[in-house]
């Protein structure tokens, strides 16, 4: 129970960055900045996916 806690709790400053990066992008997308939000969502995806994955396998 205590290990899985430790783990969200590591998780939960990249999960900020992600729902922000999230909220940039559809920023972007409201301006009509299609490309932009496309990168930005990308960027999240793959830096919360990259920190999770570099979390758990440290942590094993």
């Amino acid at each position: 129970m205590m290990r899985w806690a430790g783990l969200l709790l590591q998780l939960a400053i990249p999960a900020i960055v992600a729902i922000y990066t999230v909220n940039f992008g559809r920023w972007m997308k409201k301006h009509n900045h299609l490309l932009g939000a496309f990168g930005a969502y990308l960027l999240a995806a793959a830096a919360f996916l990259l920190s999770c994955w570099s979390v758990l396998r440290n942590n094993s």
